[in-house]
């Protein structure tokens, strides 16, 4: 029997073994969806902190269910290693490690050639391996491929087929999951798209097929791109806004009556997460390669990355019309998640903020209900305060960064001397209530 029919029916007969590198927000949530449909999941991870909590079925992502990763982990579908030899029986494998850029803003692809290279080491031949991690176009097919060839020993489209399917895990989204959002999947050969497909739609709901990896791993970049074009623009609106003394959010609610040819974005403190303020700057790196010059997206990200410093900037201008100083001043911000109701920081806008006054000698501290402390790239270490009045009456000013929805504009109104208020959590501009 041929590795390919041998795979199909182990995908019919459900004795599939499936492998997840990576057991973060893309990776764990992945691993549970197929173990919830019995197939025998090994997920790996380079944290023994991770692998020891996935082990006891302590769950340590939002969007999981506690009571489901202790049934998974009961009833031995889903467990955890932190040695690559540990994949060696599984037929399929995900690739589900972080790309970060490097401080030079170019991608580090470390944690995807560490994974190829024990992949490759340990894989058996008739494997399927796709990527999901974020990365530019051609990764895949002219980083990947050969990584894996080398280690193996093997060859790509003969003894183990290679896709890209990215990523399009939203944190805190109540209504599409890893399991119902709808997967862009680009194979190199077409035995390779035929078989990832077959294994995707164990665990998810719809597979949308496409004609290559660079062409999924564009979708990606086109998604993010998008996003972050679009709510740069309108952050420098509000910019301008704010100094024609127009309101910008009701501009956009105005605008967003047209029922066609405009969707509304809104203004907040900057772009975060793991995936809108890092992706054009991927794109950036391959358009070099092609000797092309991405003006508009540059400029997208140019425009995001002044955010701190400009809100920064309304901090002090707040503080010095009530006669005080940045330098010396308690500062408060509410919220540190990069979006409303989660427990994420990544490339959290707040955290930028934060390091900024911190620079300027203000007196830094947190509240945020759903992360407990946190750590700037500075290595300055922040415990969450307690909520209550006197936490709010007490600095000389509280910054709303992050909209969780148990901020209670009144309450922080009532109790606040002074606010710079970034993401119009309180309707109104006062004399004591600073808007964007």
């Amino acid at each position: 029997m041929s590795n390919k029919n041998r795979l199909f029916q182990k995908i019919k007969d459900r004795s599939l073994k499936v492998g997840v590198v990576g057991l973060g927000y893309v990776g764990l949530p992945l691993a549970v969806c197929f173990a919830e449909k019995g197939i025998l999941v090994c997920g790996l991870d380079t944290s023994a902190e991770r692998v020891e909590k996935v082990n006891s079925g302590q769950n340590y992502i939002a969007d999981i269910s506690d009571e489901l990763l202790q049934d998974l982990v009961r009833q031995q579908k889903l467990k955890a290693s932190t040695d690559f030899s540990f994949l060696k029986e599984c037929d399929a494998i995900f690739i589900c490690v972080p790309t970060p850029l490097d401080k030079f803003r170019k991608p580090d692809m470390s944690f995807i050639e560490k994974a190829c290279k024990g992949i490759g080491e340990t894989m058996q031949s008739g494997t399927f391996i796709s990527l999901e991690s974020t990365t530019y176009p051609t990764t895949t097919e002219d980083f990947v491929l050969p990584l894996l060839e080398k280690y193996s020993g093997m060859k790509g489209g003969e003894d183990f087929w290679l896709a890209y399917s990215p990523e399009r895990v939203d944190p805190g989204n109540k209504e599409y999951s890893t399991k119902n959002t709808p997967k862009v999947l680009g194979a190199i050969s077409n035995d390779g798209l035929e078989i990832g497909k077959a294994i995707y739609s164990i665990a998810v709901s719809k597979i949308h097929p496409v004609s290559s990896p660079r062409i999924a791993e564009m979708v990606k970049i086109l998604e993010n791109t998008y996003r972050l074009v679009n709510i740069s623009l309108i952050n420098e609106l509000a910019l301008l806004a704010g100094k024609m003394d127009i309101n910008i959010w009701e501009v956009i609610d105005a605008a967003a009556t047209k029922p066609f040819g405009f969707q509304a974005f809104y203004p907040g403190p900057g772009v975060g997460g793991h995936c809108i303020p890092l992706d054009p700057f991927y794109l950036e790196h391959i358009a070099k390669k092609f000797n092309f010059d991405l003006s508009m997206i540059h400029t997208a990200g140019h425009i995001d990355l002044l955010m701190a410093h400009r809100m920064t900037l309304k901090i002090t201008s707040a503080l010095n019309r009530h006669r005080k100083s940045i330098n010396g001043s308690k500062i408060l911000f509410l919220g540190v998640a990069y979006k409303p109701n989660i427990n994420d920081e990544r490339e959290s806008p707040a955290l930028k903020i934060m390091k900024e006054v911190e620079s300027k000698g203000g007196e830094v501290r947190y509240y945020d209900p759903y992360i407990s402390s946190v750590v700037l790239d500075t290595g300055s270490r922040y415990e969450s305060v307690d909520w209550s009045e006197t936490v709010l009456a007490d600095p000389d000013c509280v910054v709303i960064t992050t909209n969780h929805k148990s901020f209670n504009a009144e309450f922080i109104e009532k109790n606040s001397k002074l606010i710079v208020d970034l993401r119009n959590v309180i309707t109104e501009a006062s004399d004591k209530v600073y808007k964007l």
